[in-house]
């Protein structure tokens, strides 16, 4: 009788030993992942608490903001919702209203303190042209100048350097700075041919071009009378010989 074939044995556990336990490692960590999981609930809880109080206070700032009219409301709101993006934008409409009313001095204030305290707002730079087109309705187009070129620095391609620009080459005309002027109009040309301002910058410089040509080059003088050259002397004819007998 032939014999049976033999039947493979179980794994050993040395091979056990070589592959991944589920069971063991939960055993070994499991107090170690309790806590992380617990950690992960507990940062992601506090995480949606943050946001949900931000989203409220956000949706208050709002209401307050659009209720806000008069410049003494929009002061109140400014010093009670300090480093808010409401309150950014509630001090650019105070300036305004102050630059409106005549208070140049006020406006400048306000937007400085609020550059101070909010240089990372949204409208930080819409600020800084706020500051150099109350400088230039001062009357002081140096300050203005360099403010518009510290808005330029800061903001090269930002929604408010066009203006800015546009504002530096107004600026040469009305010192009669012809060729800086010119070259900041080529300038807006180049770096924003989209904007509006663009189109501006073309028709401004072409009306300065024409009422400003570039000298033309001196004409030929004419010679005066006396420094003609003297006329070539012909040499007169020999007389005619007599025909000879």
């Amino acid at each position: 009788m032939s014999e049976l074939p033999s039947l493979p044995s179980p794994p050993s556990h040395a091979a056990d030993d070589q592959g991944f336990d589920l069971l063991e490692f939960w055993i070994r960590h499991r107090k170690a992942i309790q806590i992380s999981v617990a950690l992960l609930v507990a940062s992601m809880l506090t995480y949606a608490v943050s946001e949900l109080l931000a989203y409220r206070r956000n949706l208050e700032a709002a209401e307050a903001f659009a209720l806000a009219q008069t410049p003494e409301q929009l002061s109140e709101f400014i010093n009670g919702h300090r480093g808010m993006v409401a309150s950014g934008n509630a001090a650019l409409l105070l300036s305004g209203k102050q630059r409106a009313n005549g208070q140049l001095e006020e406006s400048l204030k306000t937007l400085r303190d609020f550059l101070s305290s909010s240089a990372d707002h949204p409208m930080a730079s819409a600020a800084r042209l706020g500051i150099a087109a109350t400088l230039e309705a001062q009357g002081k187009q140096d300050e203005a100048l360099m403010a518009y070129r510290s808005l330029l620095a800061s903001d090269s391609r930002g929604f408010a350097a066009p203006a800015a620009q546009l504002r530096i080459a107004r600026i040469y005309k009305s010192q009669n700075k012809f060729e800086e002027a010119k070259a900041s109009y080529e300038s807006l040309q180049s770096q924003f041919p989209t904007s509006s301002f663009a189109n501006e910058a073309l028709l401004e410089s072409q009306q300065l071009s024409a009422e400003h040509p570039s000298a033309p080059e001196p004409a030929l003088a004419q010679p005066t009378p006396a420094e003609a050259p003297a006329a070539t002397q012909v040499p007169a004819a020999p007389p005619a010989q007599p025909a000879k007998q």
